[in-house]
């Protein structure tokens, strides 16, 4: 089963660390969102809302060729980056098993979970598992992050 592994952070260690956990997985391609400027996600956030940020057509993957995607991103004050909404409102998710890691703990991230959920069935797909992550703990273990939410993603 080919997986599409699509992530996007503020944190580079968080990026680097989903990087590599793309690379050690077998049939799976990974794909970094990237901000749009250097601002925060609170300021991304606000700035999307007046909708003069820039189209994100240039995604270089075709989902169709995957049967599982994997969506890891940052949450802040139970709002997901501007980047993984354009992402999901630009492609077809129909008929895919979506599961999604939100970096984030306590009632924001639940907030951030559940609006992930919704992106991703109004998109057409089916969310399989959403869980949530300390992105405090996974830098301090600095382990793979796939291999350390695959418990929670199985069960």
């Amino acid at each position: 089963m080919k997986t599409l592994f699509v992530y996007c952070s503020d944190d580079a260690t968080i990026n680097s660390l989903c990087r590599e956990s793309a690379f050690k997985k077998r049939d799976a391609k990974s794909l970094q969102l990237t901000r749009f400027s250097r601002k925060s996600l609170l300021s991304r956030c606000l700035g999307a809302a007046k909708s003069d940020a820039p189209s994100r057509k240039d995604c270089t993957v075709d989902i169709d060729e995957f049967e599982r995607v994997i969506i890891a991103c940052d949450e802040f004050a139970g709002i997901i980056s501007p980047e993984v909404v354009d992402f999901i409102k630009d492609n077809n998710f129909r008929y895919k098993n979506v599961d999604c890691i939100v970096f984030g703990e306590g009632r924001s991230a639940k907030k951030s979970k559940d609006f992930l959920k919704v992106c991703i069935s109004l998109s057409g797909g089916t969310v399989q598992n959403c869980v949530s992550v300390s992105a405090r703990k996974i830098k301090r273990q600095e382990e793979d992050l796939l291999f350390s939410v695959r418990h929670r993603l199985v069960v």
